[in-house]
């Protein structure tokens, strides 16, 4: 017997037989939505670079729709300074949506942030901030920049107590990794040294040194392309030079002239940490003024101006204190690659030498403009 139905209305239930059992199901039909002339207006289903169908990722980085890359950028750069995981929402994932220019139309036109996503998903901070300075491209020669992992350390630590013995024990537990980290970097960094050198250190031509130049040529040239290319082939160019002119110096009468390098390294390290620490201090103070203007209710366009210098002397301070970085590692590695017990002092030799043609190379490096 089937069940009665009143025809003089819809049913509000579905009926349905369960088909391993026979027993019959009922299920709420869901009642659908009455329009009314009196609706509100149908929301666009389309957005435009200049209309966006939504805003919300425009509004939490604090720029206009209409805003450029450049602009977008330099706020990101601020927002990410003033960045505190535990206290603040990470700006990491609207700003590179809105960076893309692929994700950034499609958000434009469709809205809807958690369908807009970069291939392999949102990029760690930490990562951002190495991609600054020279990118996966460097990463065979100087290694993985740490200053970023220990900036965003140093900030937390600083808004936090780091009294007591937890606080004691974690930084104990950092430096001990951090050292290990630095020393795998060193050990690979070493191999990748050795190896490039092989090129001209194994060549038997005549024309070997004039060859290896141009290899390393062609890679310089390459190489300035990335994100601050140019300073850091500066940089390596002249820690290389340094230490071969260094080892080189050692064989002259009474080493004299290596006595001199080992002079200037020094006077160099002195000044380039004088120069960071600066920085520091100068980032420092823009951060206080900007929390006292923000007390005082300094009007907007003032406060902008003063949050975009705060940001430039961010980024600043997290090159130079990149490039000691880096300075720091290479001359560890060049001191051990030059100082190979396995190795005959023939071959220590060809590798100062070509050690001293990479770094003419790189210190040499200048942009297309130029």
């Amino acid at each position: 017997m089937g069940i009665p139905v009143i025809s003089s209305r819809k049913p509000e239930f579905d009926h349905k037989q369960c088909s391993h059992c026979r027993t019959q199901l009922e299920f709420p039909i869901p009642k659908s939505k009455q329009t009314s002339v009196h609706s509100k207006k149908p929301r666009r289903q389309f957005g435009t670079e200049q209309e966006p169908l939504e805003t919300e990722l425009y509004d939490i980085l604090g720029v206009s729709p209409t805003a450029s890359s450049s602009e977008i950028k330099k706020q990101y750069y601020k927002l990410a300074l003033q960045f505190h995981p535990d206290k603040n929402k990470s700006p990491d994932a609207e700003y590179q949506i809105l960076s893309n220019p692929d994700l950034r139309k499609k958000y434009n036109e469709f809205g809807g942030k958690n369908d807009v996503e970069p291939e392999g998903g949102f990029v760690n901070p930490e990562d951002f901030f190495r991609q600054q300075f020279g990118g996966d491209r460097f990463v065979d020669i100087i290694g993985e920049i740490s200053i970023g992992r220990d900036m965003k350390e140093v900030l937390q630590n600083a808004a936090e107590d780091t009294n007591g013995d937890g606080a004691e024990m974690r930084r104990e537990t950092n430096e001990e990794e951090r050292d290990k980290i630095r020393q795998q970097r060193v050990d690979k960094l070493v191999s990748n040294l050795i190896h490039k050198l092989s090129m001209y250190v194994d060549s038997n031509d005549a024309k070997g040194a004039e060859q290896f130049k141009n290899v390393i040529e062609i890679e310089a040239d390459d190489l300035k392309a990335e994100s601050y290319g140019i300073e850091l082939l500066h940089a390596i160019g002249f820690t290389y030079s340094l230490k071969a002119k260094q080892y080189i110096g050692g064989d002259q009468i009474f080493g004299l002239p290596r006595f001199g390098h080992i002079l200037r390294e020094k006077g160099h390290v002195f000044s380039e940490t004088i120069s960071t620490l600066r920085s520091a201090i100068d980032l420092q103070n823009s951060f206080k003024e900007l929390q006292k203007a923000e007390q005082e209710g300094l009007n907007d366009v003032e406060k902008s101006k003063l949050e975009e210098a705060t940001a430039n002397k961010g980024l600043t301070a997290l090159w130079k204190g990149s490039k000691l970085e880096v300075e720091g590692v290479l001359r560890e590695v060049c001191d051990r690659v030059l100082s190979d017990s396995k190795e005959s002092k023939e071959v220590l030799i060809k590798r100062a030498e070509g050690l001293k043609i990479i770094g003419a190379v790189y210190e040499n490096v200048k942009s297309d403009s130029e």
